[in-house]
């Protein structure tokens, strides 16, 4: 079998439980309907990523903290209203989505705190323009790798001051750098190295209800990333389901694929993933 393209959701799947990366990589079964989490996280990076592009030019630069304020929260209710049908599928009451939608201003609006304390500093040396330009990352870039067929999409690099750091925005309640956010981390600066033939500065995950929590790059970092990338390569060479364990623990009751496992519900019965997908 050729190599499947990996990326740091499916490397990550294969060590919390086999059987359900063969169920959705090897198979490509479909996953359930979107979770409140799942479709908050994409509003949230494809606002960001648009907040990134806005034409300034007409900002004043007295009022600059209130226009762009004004326009990340035109820009985010634009895409909660987008992903209208989305949300709708999966049923939550309307106090619920309100509580999400409330709870989703608030984090952008802590994100933009930090932004801003970055970037007051820089406006008070250089036109609004200028600083802002420095301060705007290259957003959902992405990279794969010909040599370890791994992939990934990067939210913000940031080069400010000649230090360039990956970033990664998570929604998540808890700010803690898990093993698995730092197996994508050094994944992404592994992808940086191999695209520009040297270490980005450091890898972080911009806790959006917090702050940014970063790792330094180092050679042990890339080397933990390459590792990873050579291991599942090796594990996922068999389409046979019995080389694909099932790991049964508290989670397998969340899983898209429970009823496979402890109801009985045929494999057929579910839909296919789009092959052709290859962000994952």
């Amino acid at each position: 079998m050729a190599q499947r393209i990996q990326s740091p959701s499916s490397i990550n799947t294969f060590k919390q439980c086999p059987r359900k990366y063969y169920y959705q990589y090897v198979l490509g079964l479909q996953k359930k309907v979107p979770s409140i989490h799942l479709s908050r996280g994409k509003i949230v990076h494809l606002t960001l990523e648009d907040f990134f592009k806005v034409d300034i030019s007409n900002i004043s630069p007295d009022y600059y903290e209130f226009e762009l304020k004004v326009i990340l929260h035109s820009l985010f209710n634009q895409k909660w209203q987008s992903f209208y049908e989305e949300l709708r599928k999966i049923k939550l009451t309307p106090e619920q989505l309100d509580f999400y939608y409330e709870e989703t201003v608030q984090m952008l609006n802590n994100w933009f705190s930090n932004f801003l304390r970055k970037l007051n500093p820089k406006v008070k040396e250089l036109a609004l323009q200028e600083a802002f330009s420095i301060m705007k990352p290259m957003t959902e870039v992405h990279f794969i790798s010909p040599e370890f067929q791994v992939q990934g999409f990067i939210d913000a690099i940031h080069d400010i001051d000649g230090k360039v750091s990956l970033m990664d925005y998570k929604t998540s309640a808890k700010e803690l750098i898990t093993q698995e956010y730092k197996l994508q981390l050094a994944i992404y600066a592994l992808l940086y190295e191999e695209q520009h033939g040297k270490k980005p500065d450091s890898v972080g995950i911009d806790f959006l209800k917090h702050k940014p929590h970063y790792l330094d790059v180092n050679s042990d970092l890339i080397a933990f990333a390459k590792n990873e990338c050579r291991s599942i390569q090796e594990k996922t060479i068999s389409e046979d389901i019995e080389d694909y364990p099932l790991n049964t623990s508290a989670l397998c009751k969340y899983c898209d694929f429970y009823d496979i496992c402890f109801k009985q519900r045929t494999i057929h019965e579910f839909d296919r993933t789009d092959p052709d997908d290859t962000r994952v």
